[in-house]
């Protein structure tokens, strides 16, 4: 079960970054204590709002331990209707990106959510990195006969510095500070954020990954930056396998890439040999969407007669 005090953090963390609104949800069907569901939504201006960085709304299903398959179908059922039943009556567009393990989304298909598939790649831990392809392989011993050394870290600077420069070099930002850095570090802890680092011989930082547990056995892949200098260098691929095996040493079963949908990120992202997973965006349909399927309907029904 979630800690429900890591995503009040994580929320509060968020309220004080983007400056929004956050609630903190439990749907629950009423004389039925043992399954629910948990929802962080936020607001902004009054209207709903997803804030930049977010991998996704955390949704959290809590079926009874001992129930039947058909069983937890059901009762994912009933708190879902609840869920849709407050997401109607939120103001404006209103769009939520559900985490993998939310696979069964007809509650929302059936009360007309519009829905989009993307993908994701999960690791199993421990990890062996046999699965791993040549390329990344060959990398790490690279970075290994080079002196590189990757550890955990609590310097947010030495994060920073990798962070901003990925950004130079590949025009975006992440839209995170040292300071948010810090503030997540203050309000989550370094249980729930997770900072990893690879240094050079002389003790540069020249590649950094943040993690979030959100989910007691799950880690998500947060952002994560090079220097250009040491970018061939296999520092990336030396950092990911070390903090593979450092969640794996704390009992973390997975971790999630957080997005396979760009195709050169993607790719990168393939060679580890993770599952490639779908997860889905549910839309509320709003008045464009209406006019597009009238559209689409009369597109179709004067093609239906054309033939």
């Amino acid at each position: 079960m979630i800690e429900q005090t890591t995503l009040a953090k994580w929320a509060e963390f968020n309220r004080l970054k983007w400056k929004c609104d956050v609630d903190l949800l439990r749907f629950q069907p009423p004389k039925c204590d043992d399954y629910y569901s948990e929802c962080l939504l936020f607001s902004r201006y009054g209207k709903f709002y997803f804030p930049p960085q977010n991998p996704y709304h955390p949704v959290i299903f809590h079926a009874t331990p001992s129930a039947k398959p058909f069983r937890t179908n059901k009762q994912w059922h009933e708190v879902a209707e609840l869920m849709i039943e407050h997401l109607v009556k939120l103001r404006g567009a209103v769009t939520i990106t559900l985490p993998p393990d939310i696979t069964d989304i007809r509650p929302f298909t059936w009360r007309g959510f519009q829905v989009d598939v993307r993908y994701t790649y999960i690791l199993n831990l421990p990890y062996s990195v046999s699965l791993a392809s040549k390329a990344i392989r060959n990398k790490i011993k690279k970075a290994n006969a080079r002196s590189y050394s990757s550890k955990r870290t609590e310097n947010m600077k030495h994060v920073y510095e990798c962070l901003l420069e990925t950004e130079r070099r590949q025009g975006f930002s992440h839209q995170i500070t040292a300071a948010d850095l810090e503030l997540a570090q203050s309000i989550l802890g370094e249980d729930s954020f997770r900072c990893y680092v690879c240094y050079s011989e002389s003790g540069e930082p020249v590649s950094a990954n943040v993690t979030l547990l959100l989910n007691p056995g799950q880690a998500i892949g947060w952002v994560a930056g090079t220097k250009t200098d040491h970018l061939s260098n296999g520092v990336v691929q030396q950092l990911q396998l070390f903090e593979f095996e450092d969640l794996a040493s704390q009992g973390i079963k997975h971790f999630d890439f957080s997005g396979a949908n760009i195709a050169s990120v993607a790719e990168s992202k393939a060679d580890w040999g993770g599952d490639l997973t779908p997860y889905y965006v549910v839309r509320k349909p709003g008045f464009k969407d209406i006019l597009r399927s009238g559209r689409d309907w009369l597109q179709f029904r004067r093609g239906f007669f054309r033939i």
